[in-house]
Parts: C-alpha cells; structure tokens; sequence
C-alpha cells in the first residue's frame, strides 16, 4: 500500500462522523494505528478498505506484557484486527471456516492475555466463534464445547464473562428447544458472573416475578444484550485461568 492511498484512508477516518484524532491514526509503521484504521474503515462501511488495511495486522504478534495507561493493549487490538476480519470474510462469503479459524486465534490471545480489555467483550466473542459453529452444521461441538466451558469457567463465583456466555449459549439452544424451563434456570445461574450494576439488578428482579417461564425467560435474555457495566475493570483482570 502506497502512502497517498494510506493517507486517503487515514482522512477519511480523522474526518467522518465519529472522528479519530491523527496523532492516533497517521502513523502506518506503526500496526496499531493501522489496527485503528482499519477497524473504523469496517464502521464506516467501506469493506474494501478495511480488509485491505486488516490484511495487515493479522499476522503479527502482540505483546502481551503492554499494559498501557491508556487506551488498548496490543493484544486487545489484535483480538478487535481478527474479531474484525473474521466478520468481513463471513459477510463476503457466507463460508463459516475462515471466520472460524480467525476466532480462534482470537480466542487464544483474549485467553493469553492476563491484564484486563478495555474495550473488546472477551466472551461475546467466544460466543460469536459458537454461533458460527451452529450455522457451520457443528451443532454437537459447539454444546460440548459450551458445556465444558460452562463447567469449567462456573467454578469460581466472579465476573467472569465465559461463564456468563457459556450458560447463554445453552440457555438459548434450550428455549429453540421450547423448553424455557431449563433454559431460564441457566440464564438465572448465568448472571452470578455478570457485571450487574444497579439498572441491571433492577430488571433482573422485575423479570423474576414473572411467573410464566417463557416470559421470565425472554426478560432475562433481553438483559443480556444491554451493556450495564464493564466487564473488566483495571485493577481486576477477568481471564479464563484453565
């Protein structure tokens, strides 16, 4: 890639909607900055560019003793590169095994990592790699591994968000099923690891009292997909420790 068309793509970024400051983003020696690129690329909608840009980063070995005091480490960079790419290259070809290869790699270095994520959801993408095993036909995989996940991750009683995603991976293969009253015991159970903050307590409580199980149900799931707090907090690193 040329320098005037990485500077094109560098405006395009400082200079939308949501604009990156250039300190940020200018620099293209720098993988971080084109992690930076690239990811706003895909918000902005421009595909091409994006994976152009990604194609980049995605070999390259974060290290994971960066801590800074602001903004992402480089593993986090590197997770958000693949979770990234992994969604260009479903949405382009409708093929689930790329995108699964790309999770795991993913996977590994949210799993590596043992200082927290500001910004990446560690779990949600553990999650999607489930997703897309379910529309890749590996429906039996995908429980066993969210069963031995759940098992395992539920051991201590913390945030922890493999443990939380595991048991609303199940839940939802459950309430597919129809029966909601397994599947809203697990999400129940699920929320002993979520980062509840007042607002999020709040509605849990509101859907406990609702007697029918499908209901009960379908008001806890909803609470899943509202961001109450952060998952991790800087002086609490949340990592699956087996």
């Amino acid at each position: 890639m040329d320098q005037k068309e990485w500077q094109a793509y560098v405006e395009k970024v400082a200079k939308c909607q949501f604009p990156v400051p250039m300190e940020l983003i200018n620099d293209y020696d720098d993988w971080r900055c084109r992690s930076i690129v690239g990811r706003m690329l895909l918000v902005l909608d421009d595909v091409e560019g994006a994976i152009a840009i990604l194609s980049t980063v995605k070999d390259i070995k974060p290290n994971l003793e960066d801590v800074p005091e602001n903004g992402l480490s480089e593993a986090e960079h590197k997770v958000l590169c693949l979770r990234d790419i992994a969604e260009i290259v479903y949405k382009l070809t409708g093929t689930t095994a790329a995108p699964i290869v790309y999770l795991d790699e993913a996977n590994h270095w949210c799993r590596a990592y043992k200082h927290p994520f500001r910004g990446a959801d560690r779990g949600a993408i553990w999650y999607r790699r489930q997703e897309l095993l379910l529309a890749d036909g590996q429906q039996e995989r995908a429980m066993e591994e969210a069963e031995k996940t759940w098992a395992e991750a539920k051991q201590e009683v913390k945030v922890n968000p493999y443990a939380f995603y595991a048991a609303k991976f199940l839940a939802e293969q459950l309430a597919a099923k129809g029966d909601y009253n397994k599947a809203v015991l697990l999400l129940e159970a699920a929320y002993q690891y979520y980062p509840e903050s007042a607002d999020c307590q709040k509605a849990l409580a509101e859907a406990a009292k609702l007697e029918i199980a499908e209901k009960r149900y379908e008001a806890y799931h909803k609470c899943t997909t509202i961001s109450y707090a952060p998952w991790e907090k800087r002086e609490l690193a949340v990592v699956d420790r087996h």
